[in-house]
């Protein structure tokens, strides 16, 4: 592998920002403490496109990671250090083992956000969710999908909500406007169906899936021949007990009425399923 330095810095935050060659890539494979986070079938790693990596545990950061003057820099949240303060602090990787990651993950389980913590059940149980949190800078805007799925040859854009998310669904007493889930997917199916942007993202994701398998990210056999689902995926968790109250059984007829008149792909699963 050639080492190449900031190729991509004016494209930060784009498909071109990721760099196969980039230093963080070549030397991270030597590092023990990065088999130690490739080992860990608790674990999830994605790598973002400006070459840097996040290791996380159940949608939460263990560990952001850089390489930036021929060293590796890692930076985790204090709270999950065992700290009650709100910032972050510098992650000795040199000094890991497991007893430290199992320690990070009994203190990262503390503070589960609900969505956090079904998106990174959701990965760890399904492994054709091959990238999470992808970020595309648009210049004055910035589109953020949650997952990506690449199932069946067919690589698709993924947006989470839970049903009790209010933005699935206005009070038409209060809010007449279009429900903001139907302009956030309306506003995804146009980014993807941009012209060239077809191109420039399968080529982004075969660049990704070969990194992944080349750092030992992926344990199988990588595939390559794909296409792109046009239209962005979205899955509602149903958080509701069984049975249904009436008031809980509308609000979910509602919700499916409005995405079914705006021809959004969707599906309701209930969090009960998600580990199946």
């Amino acid at each position: 592998m050639t080492i190449e330095k900031n190729k991509n810095a004016k494209q930060s935050g784009t498909f071109e920002a990721l760099n196969s060659n980039a230093e963080i890539f070549v030397e991270i494979i030597k590092q023990k403490w990065w088999k130690l986070f490739c080992n860990d079938t608790d674990l999830y790693i994605d790598i973002r496109k400006d070459n840097k990596i996040n290791v996380y545990y159940y949608g939460n950061s263990l560990a952001s990671i850089k390489y930036t003057k021929n060293k590796f820099e890692a930076k985790i949240h204090e709270k999950f250090l065992g700290n009650e303060n709100k910032k972050y602090a510098e992650l000795d990787l040199a000094s890991l083992n497991e007893k430290k990651i199992k320690d990070f993950k009994e203190n990262i389980k503390k503070y589960h956000k609900p969505e956090n913590k079904i998106k990174g059940i959701m990965i760890l149980n399904n492994k054709n969710y091959i990238d999470s949190d992808f970020k595309y800078n648009r210049g004055k805007e910035l589109l953020e999908f949650d997952l990506i799925d690449f199932s069946n040859g067919e690589l698709s854009f993924v947006e989470l909500k839970r049903i009790s998310d209010s933005r699935l669904i206005n009070d038409p007493k209060r809010n007449k406007r279009k429900p903001e889930i139907i302009e956030q997917m309306e506003k995804y199916e146009k980014f993807i169906n941009e012209p060239k942007n077809e191109s420039k993202i399968i080529n982004y994701y075969k660049k990704l899936i070969q990194l992944k398998n080349d750092l030992g990210v992926f344990k199988s056999k990588p595939n390559f021949t794909f296409t792109l689902n046009k239209k962005p995926k979205l899955i509602i968790i149903d958080t509701y007990e069984k049975p249904l109250t009436k008031r809980r059984e509308k609000r979910i007829n509602d919700i499916e009425t409005l995405l079914k008149k705006h021809n959004i792909n969707y599906k309701i699963r209930h969090i009960d399923t998600l580990r199946a």
